[in-house]
């Protein structure tokens, strides 16, 4: 009997339901996180610090919705990834991301060594 068409490989079952567990997760928080944000906040009365802790309370709400959007986004792309059958393969070298590493980091685009490129490449762009 042939597999369904975009059927998961046994072998990534653990990957895919995590990954579904997280995106499930991030869209819980981003939605409690939404709702904090759009709350209107006292401004009659309020003394200046009030003013101040309200206004961080905001921007690290900003923040972390802004960081919850771009985690979904890496892990929607390794649904797709599942999906295509291009899961667990680097985007940069085409060789096997570790098993430990995908355990590590169910989303993960880049093997390890290329990751660490990546990341010396940004470094190096940052001193400039």
């Amino acid at each position: 009997m042939k597999p369904a068409p975009n059927a998961i490989p046994s072998k990534w079952a653990w990957h895919h339901r995590t990954l579904l567990r997280l995106r499930g997760e991030l869209l819980q928080a981003r939605q409690e996180h939404d709702h904090a944000a759009r709350v209107p906040h006292e401004r009659g009365g309020a003394d200046m610090i009030d003013v101040a802790e309200d206004e961080m309370e905001l921007n690290t709400l900003r923040a972390e919705l802004a960081q919850e959007e771009s985690e979904l986004v890496e892990i929607e792309a390794a649904l797709k990834r599942l999906q295509d059958g291009t899961y667990g393969t680097c985007e940069a070298t085409g060789v096997p991301i570790a098993v430990e590493r995908l355990r590590a980091l169910p989303w993960t685009r880049l093997s390890k060594d290329a990751a660490a490129q990546v990341e010396q490449v940004n470094g190096q762009r940052r001193r400039k």
